[in-house]
């Protein structure tokens, strides 16, 4: 079996309150994106489950994301199955876009269908989120509100269709604890953008031109700003992209800066410029809802 793990951008993040738990209250619209990894999967006799990985970096025991998903629905759902996965990684590691989050909805809504499970969406939700905070928002793709520590998810009208570039400084990660660390909630300013946006997708009768303004005028992540202070490369890479007119913003945690646009060709002019400056860059566009869900209503 063929399964694709799309990546996402956030249009809006808004952090909330810290928890109890040690997570953010957050709200947040989610994007998924074309850009996919791979995943390849094989029933094989006994309970094993062997993960092997195109990016040498990643582990391919409990330390990946990929092998602990698969490892807890069998655990819970088939003691006596076994998996060989193939993980083709085309996604940025630790880059603000969810690769991991993604590769491990993937594998539960995979195996759920290899395994002949026929585990409900609800049972999908609560695994995915005991193993990540954006697992639960894959399971479904497409455009959502996420709210809660990412955990409660709703899907949402889909965004209008559009082309994004991603950019990142090369070699440069972030790990979401980190950047999280930075906040000072008391700095946060009150943020009207998510429930605007909300409104707007509600009530969008087409992909007119004036509600695409309106839709990237909104674009908005508390968390830019602690990242724009301590990463100058990003910051550069942010005004580089907005004095081309594009609307552009940090994605999740980053240190990935994404750039919306109608017009392919604004992008492509971007991405070129950015790669001679040392910048990586992907030319990608906005998807409706994943490919091969694999979920059961039952």
């Amino acid at each position: 079996m063929r399964i694709e793990a799309h990546a996402k951008i956030n249009l809006t993040l808004e952090v909330l309150a810290r928890r109890k738990d040690g997570f953010h209250q957050i709200r947040t619209v989610l994007q998924e994106l074309e850009l996919c990894d791979i995943l390849h999967l094989e029933e094989i006799p006994g309970r094993g489950i062997e993960l092997a990985c195109s990016d040498p970096g990643l582990p391919v025991d409990e330390g990946n994301l990929v092998y602990r998903a698969a490892s807890l629905l069998q655990e819970r759902y088939a003691p006596r199955k076994g998996a060989r996965i193939t993980l083709i990684k085309r996604i940025p590691v630790a880059a603000g876009l969810g690769g991991g989050s993604s590769d491990a909805a993937a594998i539960i809504k995979g195996l759920n269908r290899l395994w002949n499970l026929s585990l409900n969406v609800d049972t999908l939700l609560k695994l995915g989120a005991k193993l990540g905070s954006d697992v639960p928002f894959f399971i479904y793709g497409g455009t959502c509100l996420a709210e809660g520590r990412g955990e409660r998810v709703r899907i949402l009208p889909p965004f209008p269709p559009v082309k994004v570039l991603l950019a990142a400084p090369a070699k440069l990660k972030l790990s979401a604890g980190q950047v999280y660390g930075f906040l000072n909630l008391d700095k946060i300013p009150d943020s009207r953008a998510t429930t605007e946006l909300l409104a707007l997708l509600a009530t969008q009768k087409d992909s007119s031109s004036s509600a695409w303004q309106r839709m990237s005028g909104l674009l908005c992540n508390h968390l830019e700003e602690h990242v724009l202070s301590r990463c100058k490369e990003v910051a550069a890479l942010k005004e580089m992209l907005q004095e081309r007119g594009l609307p552009a913003l940090l994605s999740g945690s980053g240190p990935t800066v994404f750039a919306l646009s109608r017009a392919g060709h604004k992008l492509q002019a971007a991405g070129r410029a950015l790669a001679l400056q040392g910048y990586n860059v992907i030319l990608t566009k906005t998807v409706k809802n994943s490919k091969g869900t694999a979920m059961t209503n039952g």
